[in-house]
Order: C-alpha cells, then sequence, then structure tokens
C-alpha cells in the first residue's frame, strides 16, 4: 500500500521499504510523482511490526511533514 502527499510543491507517494540501518526500524519512503528530477527522500520510522496499511494509515498530515522535513535526498544522511 501508499499513500499521496503533497509537499514543496510536489506529489509524493509514500510507502513502506525495507529493514533500516536501525534495529526495531523501517524506511519510510517518499517518491516524487510530479517532477521525475526529483530524488527519492527516506527517513526510518520504528517498526512495530503492523501491517503496511495500519501502519502508514496512522501519520497524518502534520506528522508526514514531520517525517517529510526529516528525510534525507537519496538515504543519504544530511551533512
Amino acid at each position: 500500500m501508499s499513500k499521496k502527499f503533497k509537499a514543496a510543491g510536489d506529489t509524493w507517494r509514500i510507502r513502506l521499504g525495507g529493514p533500516a540501518v536501525t534495529e526495531g526500524h523501517r524506511n519510510l519512503l517518499f517518491v516524487c510523482e510530479s517532477n521525475g528530477q526529483r530524488p527519492y527522500r527516506v527517513v526510518e520510522i520504528p517498526d512495530d511490526g503492523s501491517a503496511d496499511d495500519a501502519l502508514l494509515d496512522r501519520f497524518g498530515s502534520d506528522e508526514l511533514v514531520a517525517l517529510f522535513d526529516r528525510a534525507a535526498s537519496l538515504g543519504a544522511p544530511a551533512s
């Protein structure tokens, strides 16, 4: 499952990735749908073992904005 999200003037598809570097976390991916020149963004979130749909549904608009702001372009840590 995935959901759409608008940020930074673009439309992003949000979906869960595999396990993150940090144990007990998963990657949350923001993939830009409106501009092919934008790189994807990645942020780690706690993994409580919930199904993907349930985990994504828990995030409200404000939380998604905060996660997007923390996300690293192409999964590289911010310098």
